[in-house]
Formats: C-alpha cells, sequence, structure tokens
C-alpha cells in the first residue's frame, strides 16, 4: 500500500497512463502523415492550375520557350481541356489525331511507371492501354515495351491471361531499375517539338 492506496490500483493507473501515451503518439503519427497527404494533394491541385492558366492556348513561341522536360505535361493539359468541352470524352479522344493521343497516354503512363508499371495498369484502363506501345515506340522509347507488353494481357479484360501477382512483383521491380521519367520526357518532349503544327490551339 503507497499513500493509502492498494498496489494494484497503481498498476492499473500506470498501464492507463501507458495506453494513453501510445494511443497520444498514434495520434499524433496519423496527424502528421494526413498533413503530409494534403499537402501533396495542395501540390498537386496548385500545379495543375498552373498548367491550365499556362497551356489553355498553346502557341509556337509558348512551345519553344518551355523547357523540354515541362512539354508533355503542358500540351497534356491543353488537350485535357479541350476534351473537357466536349459531350462525350471518350468519343472526343478517339477523333484526336494520333500525336495527340501519343501523348495524352504519355503523360498518365510516366504519372503512374514513377510508382510502378502497374500502378499504370491498376489505375487506366483503354483506351490508353492499347496506346502506350505504339507511344513509347513513337518518342523512341520502345526500351520499356517488352515489360510493359508482359503485363498488358493481365490487366486486358478481353484475355484469358490470369494475373499472376508473382510475376508482376518480379516485372515491377526491374521496371523500376531502369525507368528514366526525366529520358521519357525530354523524349516526348522533342517529339511534340518536332510536330508542335498538330499542337498548337
Amino acid at each position: 500500500m503507497l499513500f493509502g492506496v492498494q498496489w494494484y490500483y497503481w498498476v492499473i493507473l500506470l498501464v492507463a497512463i501507458i495506453i494513453a501515451i501510445f494511443a497520444w503518439a498514434k495520434a499524433l503519427k496519423a496527424g502528421k502523415a494526413r498533413r503530409e497527404r494534403l499537402k501533396k494533394e495542395a501540390a498537386i491541385w496548385k500545379r495543375d492550375y498552373e498548367l491550365r492558366e499556362k497551356f489553355t492556348i498553346l502557341t509556337e513561341e509558348k512551345l519553344n520557350s518551355t523547357e523540354e522536360t515541362e512539354l508533355l505535361h503542358g500540351v497534356c493539359m491543353n488537350i485535357q481541356v479541350e476534351l473537357e468541352k466536349a459531350a462525350d470524352m471518350t468519343e472526343s479522344f478517339n477523333s484526336l489525331p494520333n500525336e495527340k493521343k501519343f501523348v495524352y497516354a504519355l503523360e498518365y503512363f510516366d504519372e503512374d511507371a514513377k510508382k510502378s508499371l502497374s500502378a499504370f495498369f491498376k489505375n487506366n484502363g483503354e483506351p490508353l492501354l492499347s496506346i502506350v506501345p505504339d507511344a513509347l515506340n513513337t518518342i523512341g522509347a520502345g526500351k520499356y515495351i517488352e515489360h510493359y507488353a508482359t503485363l498488358l494481357p493481365m490487366y486486358d479484360p478481353d484475355s484469358e491471361v490470369s494475373i499472376d501477382y508473382s510475376v508482376i512483383g518480379k516485372i515491377d521491380e526491374e521496371f523500376k531499375s531502369f525507368y528514366n521519367s526525366d529520358e521519357l520526357l525530354r523524349l516526348a518532349g522533342k517529339y511534340i517539338l518536332k510536330n508542335k503544327e498538330i499542337f498548337l490551339s
């Protein structure tokens, strides 16, 4: 007995304090993770807004003065704005020239491929899935097609190939070791400048 209180009450108090500290630490960690997530989302929204403001109208001067690695993002946003005006975005996309289809597909490919190749397949469907190999080949990034082609049948709803997570894991690891986003952006930028008359507003 300590201070007139049975010892087991002190044990209960100690356990309660430990649980409270643990819960507090967990709440702090969750709060920090939430703030980080919101910060990242805010950065994405800010970037999208800036791209929309800058690239809604595309002029030759704007294309020529934009950093090569930014052209894919900017031109894709220009295409996105165009598609948003259509009553049927899929129909509007299908009527685009191949050059615009390629740029649009490559933007989403790069965005996800930086995380993992399988992320692109999980986040997207047709018509983008079928376009990417031609888009990669056209800009000179054909080295990624072999890995892409391995996963494509697993995510094709018309294919009889089942999803094999061991294969996906292996391909993701290999792909991560040699995927170069900066290189792809530069190749896409060169392609856009070479075909700039197609993209001008």
